[in-house]
């Protein structure tokens, strides 16, 4: 059986629960977790290995938007455009499709996304950008 690959350009990313960005140029996804070595009474040699803290990262990057909108990614710290004094956290889902060169797809669903901070990055030259970095709570993946 032949190995299929994908194509960082044939694939979708949507933010549901708010507006989601018109365009996304970078995704990144880690899973991880902290882990524990384990050691025994009669031995120097490692028994065991223990993980916890599980943690889903999703990085997305390079985000067209429009500023007339006032939904994701402003409804993180702002409400109709004024900071919004709640310590309410918004929570999304992130999907990503990928389609594979075989027609293959891989559907990946990351629940309970958090963003902590919305850096605005504008600088001479460039499209104004939007690095959001977030923390998931659970992750799925499906080929579809």
């Amino acid at each position: 059986m032949a190995t299929s690959v994908a194509f960082a350009n044939r694939g979708t990313i949507t933010i549901t629960g708010e507006t989601t960005p018109e365009v996304i140029k970078d995704v990144e996804i880690t899973i991880s977790a902290e882990h524990v070595p384990l050691y025994g009474w009669g031995s120097i040699l490692r028994q065991g290995v223990a993980k916890h803290s599980l943690k889903v990262s999703v990085k997305i990057g390079y985000v067209k938007f429009s500023p007339v909108k006032t939904g994701f990614p402003y409804n993180i710290y702002c409400s109709s455009g004024t900071l919004t004094d709640s310590n309410a956290v918004p929570e999304y889902t992130v999907v990503g499709v990928f389609t594979f060169e075989d027609a293959q797809i891989l559907r990946c669903t990351i629940t309970g996304v958090y963003f902590p901070d919305m850096p605005f990055k504008a600088s001479e030259g460039q499209w104004i950008r939007l690095d959001l970095t977030g923390e998931g709570s659970g992750i799925l993946f499906a080929n579809t």
